[in-house]
């Protein structure tokens, strides 16, 4: 998505800007909320990610679970969908006020101005319309509370593997330049009788090595963080690389089928789904739901509109025959693809998490031996001579 601002007249008469994030610029009228006899221009903001990175504020995910459960309690109450909203959220915790809020007619342009999750703001407007606002939002909240618990299993392997990972690169650069850098000191400029062995000349190596080219280390890194999509394609497929990759593939595939189950239960199209997903998505997946928009346009079946390598095989294969089942077939279609995208998942994520260990580990093994024969035992050779 790109970032508008929409320069309007406020409520007290004087020019306002008001940043937007949408597809297009009608788009981001639409979304404003604003009546277009008070817009005077829309204009792209090129910085408004980094802005909105830096300044916007969002409820945590908890807070926003807590907030939908009590908009529902206040709704069932007998308030109006506004009141309800206005009292269960706190508006200085997100830097808006009442006025900010004016133009929000819908439960759904509340939520937008607030800021909260897409599901909760989709699934609103879904029970706004079909007259069960209340248990939409509470089933939102579920749907968030699901989603923190999934998202927190899921990463407990990769934050061990990432520990684990800085751990021995750290190790790999640490000791040669601590180790490198004291035997130089001592030999060629305290003189010491030290008799240096291979691997304290690989330890100097490496130190001088590290201090000399780091500048261009750096520039290597920037340059494929900026090309990273080229990069990416080159490598994906390489050893260890591919597990990355496949798990990818099934984090994609699973946010979609947990994702359709969700919004055609709440009486969502599949167009409508798909275009929901495009909206939210970046870069390359973005792409590829477009192209899954296409597909569906064009009248193919579920199951063909993911017949493309960036997806899941298993997505293709139980997919296929989907318009042709009834309701409750449907359901337990999505319901087993879900669990098996979800295991499959889990064990490229510990797969990656023990190559990772192995390869931090093998690196802070060596490096721990290379410091103490490349180090140490020079310098214990030089006090026993002495």
């Amino acid at each position: 998505m790109a970032y508008f601002v929409i320069k309007h007249i406020g409520p007290d008469g004087s020019f306002q800007a008001k940043p937007i994030e949408a597809l297009t610029r009608e788009e981001a009228i639409s979304r404003s909320g604003l009546q277009s006899r008070n817009i005077q221009s829309v204009e792209v903001d090129h910085l408004g990610a980094i802005k909105a990175a830096l300044t916007e504020k969002r409820l945590p995910l908890t807070e926003q679970v807590l907030s939908l459960v009590t908009i529902a309690s206040k709704l069932e109450s007998g308030k109006t969908p506004g009141r309800a909203i206005s009292e269960a959220v706190d508006l200085k915790k997100l830097g808006l006020t009442q006025s900010d809020l004016s133009a929000c007619e819908r439960p759904s342009d509340y939520l937008k101005a607030m800021r909260f999750d897409d599901t909760a703001i989709l699934l609103a407007d879904a029970g706004e319309k079909s007259g069960n606002l209340s248990d939409s939002l509470k089933r939102a909240a579920t749907v968030l509370r699901d989603r923190m618990k999934t998202q927190k299993e899921f990463a407990k392997p990769m934050k061990t593997a990432a520990l684990n990972f800085v751990v021995g690169i750290s190790a790999g650069i640490g000791f040669p330049i601590f180790g490198g850098s004291m035997l130089r000191e001592f030999i060629y400029k305290q003189k010491f009788p030290i008799t240096p062995t291979s691997l304290s000349h690989l330890l100097m190596w490496l130190e001088n090595f590290y201090m000399t080219y780091w500048p261009v280390m750096v520039a290597i890194l920037v340059a494929a963080f900026i090309f990273r999509t080229k990069v990416w394609d080159s490598c994906r497929r390489w050893p260890v690389f591919r597990l990355f990759d496949d798990r990818l593939r099934c984090k994609r595939g699973l946010e979609f089928v947990q994702t359709y189950q969700l919004l055609t239960a709440s009486g969502f199209t599949t167009p409508q789904v798909l275009r929901f997903m495009l909206e939210r998505s970046k870069g390359r997946q973005r792409a590829l739901y477009e192209d899954a928009l296409e597909r569906n346009k064009e009248g193919r079946e579920l199951g063909l509109v993911f017949e493309s390598d960036e997806w899941p095989q298993i997505i293709q294969q139980n997919l296929k025959g989907f318009e042709q089942q009834q309701v409750d077939g449907r359901s337990r279609i999505l319901s087993n693809l879900s669990e098996a995208l979800t295991e499959m998942f889990i064990q490229y994520s510990e797969k990656i998490a023990g190559a990772m260990s192995r390869g931090a580990m093998a690196v802070l093994i060596s490096s721990i031996l290379l410091f103490a024969l490349g180090f140490y035992v020079p310098m214990m050779t030089m006090r026993m001579s002495m």
